[in-house]
């Protein structure tokens, strides 16, 4: 048996008998690995007060559970101190991401929080220094400044990046969720949460209406020691 190359491939050659064998034969057949299907859920949230409906419907956060493969991606954001306030007064995160808190004022200030998701104490420090905090549960964070009572923020962290918060109408879009049906959360700073189910189809729209009673924000709480807040200038 004799071996040839030529450009257009490989012959064998058995005697007088000659048989061409493209390099395509050997070559590896290409993947295409097809795109996942996804398609969206989007609807308007409507937020009642003493049974009437409120007319500024943002900062609703909705989103889905249980999706399977999410990535919970990390990253940083900033919550930052400034005239003895936190800015903004509620973050909406996936866990694993980190969160600087910027010192702008010009005194001393003392982040904290006691909540189950996150428990913390990033001590005193003074204008121009910031400490930071990377979150790693889901759930929702209460955060306090253990020297101004007043200063509190919330923040949300969520398992997975599939979520909305809502306008000043009350709409919201998740936008390319994977096809499926899961459960999904209309969740509020201060009232009761709302929950349902949608199901996700391939380049479709799936619909969630929910109807949320405005709670009341907490007017007191206590320091990271457990002890009430004393006289603070």
């Amino acid at each position: 048996m004799r071996l040839c190359s030529r450009p257009t491939g490989l012959v064998i050659t058995f005697g007088a008998v000659t048989l061409p064998l493209t390099l395509s034969l050997f070559a590896p057949q290409e993947s295409r690995a097809e795109a996942p299907a996804v398609g969206n859920v989007s609807g308007v949230v409507t937020v009642l007060v003493d049974d009437a409906p409120k007319a500024d419907r943002s900062g609703i956060v909705v989103y889905l559970e249980n999706v399977p493969g999410a990535a919970a991606p990390a990253g940083k954001r900033e919550i930052r101190q400034k005239n003895l306030a936190f800015t903004p007064g509620l973050m909406v995160i996936v866990k694993g991401t980190t969160v600087e808190f910027p010192n702008d004022d010009k005194v001393f200030h003392n982040v904290f929080s006691v909540s189950k998701a996150a428990r913390f104490d990033l001590g005193l420090y003074k204008s121009g220094e910031s400490k930071s905090v990377t979150f790693r549960e889901a759930g929702v964070v209460d955060v306090y400044c253990n020297i101004h009572p007043h200063m509190v923020t919330k923040i949300k962290v969520l398992d997975n990046g599939f979520y909305a918060v809502t306008g000043a109408d009350g709409s919201f879009q998740i936008k390319n969720a994977p096809v499926g049906t899961y459960p999904v959360v209309a969740w509020q700073a201060h009232g009761p949460e709302v929950r349902g189910e949608v199901t996700v189809t391939a380049g479709g729209t799936s619909a969630f209406k929910p109807t949320l009673a405005e709670g009341t924000a907490s007017k007191r709480h206590l320091r990271k020691d457990g002890t009430p807040y004393g006289r603070y200038k």
